[in-house]
């Protein structure tokens, strides 16, 4: 018996069967439907948890149609799981005449639903936990296993240790990550110093003037990992990573041959610019298919084929 409905991916074969109905004039709507022992009536004493991306408002459409159709049939106990969700970095007024998008715009229709519970993965900050009901967040340890263990597989490794980490420096891309990325070092097991980078943004173009990160020229030779939760045109991670480059070269004790590599772990992966950029600083990228799925384009150019062969997704869908 179907215990979850699946938006994100139809073919699931644990999820209940659906269809979605997309008319002229951009309405959506969604029809259950039934079987073999997945029926109406089998619903009625199940609780069921609706998996789906939120990235605009035609999933947040879908997502209400799909809870009002397990309404229809007499389910009661519902769940929703959304592991992005749209507008997670506005969490607040940023200036008068705005609004908070996910206080006043987000959080209200979510909560309009009455769901038992609402699982978010890796979440910006804590404003969606205090403006959402019945809030679960789910951190992001699984992608963390997920990478490292890709990473050390690729060394040699099946399993690792603390020591294993000599030659891994983690970095977290601002002050307002350091949370989060000391959590992750404790999960981990990782003893050595948590590397903090700070930018100065111009706050009249919004662009990146200049990134400082405090890491030795002794440590020229580690492999460098950035986390943060969302990567959105990547711009603040291939500053971080030019500049760890520049500080690779002043180095008199590591030859550019013993370079270590960069490497990127992201829990959303939006990716608004494409990945030519990114190519040219990061040998890996690790993340979720919270946002979408990475597939490959005829129109990628070399670079970006090549980086999407290095992206590593962890399915969690």
């Amino acid at each position: 018996m179907a215990e979850i409905l699946n938006l994100v991916n139809p073919k699931d074969s644990l999820s209940f069967k659906y269809e979605i109905s997309r008319f002229p004039d951009g309405q959506q709507s969604l029809r259950l439907i039934e079987d073999g022992y997945n029926t109406f009536n089998s619903l009625k004493n199940a609780g069921i948890k609706i998996k789906s991306r939120l990235n605009n408002f035609l999933d947040l459409e879908i997502i209400i149609c799909a809870t009002q159709a397990l309404r229809e049939v007499g389910v009661n106990d519902i769940s929703l799981c959304i592991p992005y969700c749209v507008g997670a970095r506005s969490d607040r007024k940023f200036s008068e005449g705005g609004i908070n998008y996910v206080k006043t715009v987000i959080a209200p229709i979510i909560n309009s639903q009455g769901y038992e519970k609402v699982t978010i993965l890796d979440p910006h900050s804590d404003v969606l936990e205090a403006c959402i009901n019945n809030f679960e967040k789910q951190d992001n340890s699984d992608l963390l296993d997920f990478a490292f263990r890709d990473y050390f597989l690729s060394k040699g490794f099946e399993t690792w240790s603390a020591s294993n980490f000599d030659g891994v420096r983690l970095i977290s891309p601002d002050a307002g990550a350091l949370k989060k990325v000391f959590h992750c070092a404790e999960q981990l097991k990782y003893r050595h110093e948590v590397i903090i980078a700070s930018k100065h943004r111009n706050v009249e173009t919004g662009k990146i003037d200049y990134t400082h990160v405090p890491i030795s020229p002794n440590d020229a030779d580690k492999d460098i990992f950035i986390i943060d939760d969302i990567c959105d045109g990547g711009r603040t991670f291939i500053e971080i990573a030019k500049a760890i480059n520049i500080v690779r070269d002043f180095s008199s004790s590591v030859t550019p041959e013993q370079y270590g590599k960069n490497y990127l772990i992201v829990t959303h992966a939006i990716f608004s610019a494409g990945f030519d950029e990114l190519g040219k600083y990061f040998n890996g990228i690790y993340c979720t298919n919270s946002v979408k799925d990475i597939v490959h384009d005829p129109e990628d150019t070399d670079l970006e084929r090549e980086m999407k062969e290095k992206v590593k997704q962890l399915n969690v869908f």
